[in-house]
């Protein structure tokens, strides 16, 4: 059975479109896809048994197999890349997850803050809380609502989901305030 284009392609990718034997690239040379261990000699098409091989090289091995094979460098050398890869994967994931949760427990103590100090009745939605996060640490914003609670509870406001509104573009002018103080925001 034929190899087919795709797999041949594949093989000088791995190889560096280089013949594994001499050295030689194109267009000094045709590559071909030579297998390792022959298939008269009951070699098979797998990935492991084939090389790349310029025309040359590959006319002189004929039919005969190279004995014990040990694993190429290049072979090796993908194993690894595709490992650190995977291993960066995972840590990313990993990460990713950690910080995930370390957001929803700040998320939800500036949350008890509020409710202390503003109002349990109604509070910021969790897009406001996202982008408060984004763009203050999560002292500056605990500070801002501590700030807000005596104004809020003064009745300057109003009442009711309106005032938590207002409430809420006051705290987030008080959070930019204290940035720029800062000098965190230009």
């Amino acid at each position: 059975m034929a190899i087919s284009k795709g797999k041949r392609f594949e093989i000088f990718k791995r190889d560096g479109f280089t013949c594994q034997y001499c050295g030689r690239r194109p267009p000094d040379v045709v590559l071909e896809v030579d297998h390792i261990d022959p298939r008269c000699s009951g070699g098979t098409d797998q990935e492991i048994n084939l090389i790349t091989s310029c025309w040359d090289c590959n006319r002189g091995k004929g039919g005969k197999s190279l004995g014990q094979v040990r694993p190429r460098p290049d072979a090796d050398l993908e194993y690894l890349k595709t490992q650190q890869e995977l291993a960066e994967a995972t840590r990313y994931i990993e990460t990713s997850k950690t910080l995930s949760a370390a957001r929803s427990r700040i998320t939800e103590h500036l949350e008890s803050v509020w409710c202390e100090v503003v109002t349990d009745r109604y509070s910021p939605t969790p897009k406001q809380w996202k982008t408060w996060l984004a763009y203050h640490d999560p002292e500056r914003i605990e500070r801002a609502i501590r700030l807000l609670g005596g104004r809020f509870h003064s009745g300057q406001f109003g009442s009711g989901k309106r005032a938590v509104d207002q409430a809420i573009r006051y705290v987030s002018g008080i959070m930019n305030n204290l940035a720029r103080e800062n000098g965190s925001i230009q």
